[in-house]
């Protein structure tokens, strides 16, 4: 399971947990990774801890971020209020017969990214775009912020 955060235009939200001190203590036992237009995307355990994910760094969702998505393992992408009703055992794990879905298109140096969701009744048909965000390879490295990368990792998303 991942959790992706998709930024708000004009944000390289990656960079931005990368310099807050609140948000590396918060990502240190994840393996947080680059995701297209400026996003981040972290692997979790469970959709529970997914949620816990999400909790801590609340601030920076609402400051930051234009949506909150989770990946399952059967591929899946979820919206932030359909993992909580799951969760919460309100609605069922949804398989490929879901009938609520939104489209959410990243636009960014890389192109652009479409992303189908599976969502709650009441989100269905919204469709999110972002503009272009800046150039990942300008930004400077990850290291120098401690949050340990390979150099496979490091260079999956500035390809």
């Amino acid at each position: 399971m991942r959790v992706i955060f998709i930024p708000k235009p004009g944000i390289d939200l990656y960079h931005t947990f990368l310099q807050s001190e609140t948000s590396r203590l918060i990502l240190r036992f994840y393996a947080p990774k680059r995701f297209p237009g400026g996003g981040v995307e972290v692997p979790v355990a469970t959709l529970g801890s997914g949620l816990s994910l999400a909790s801590e760094l609340r601030w920076y969702i609402r400051r930051y971020t234009q949506d909150f998505l989770m990946k399952t393992g059967d591929g899946h992408i979820i919206s932030l209020k359909l993992a909580k009703e799951i969760y919460d055992r309100n609605l069922p794990y949804p398989g490929d017969d879901w009938e609520f879905s939104y489209i959410c298109r990243i636009s960014g140096v890389e192109g652009v990214t479409t992303l189908p969701v599976l969502c709650t009744g009441d989100e269905a048909g919204k469709e999110g775009e972002m503009p272009g965000l800046p150039d990942v390879n300008a930004l400077s490295d990850d290291r120098e912020y401690g949050i340990p990368r390979t150099p496979d990792e490091k260079e999956e998303y500035r390809e």
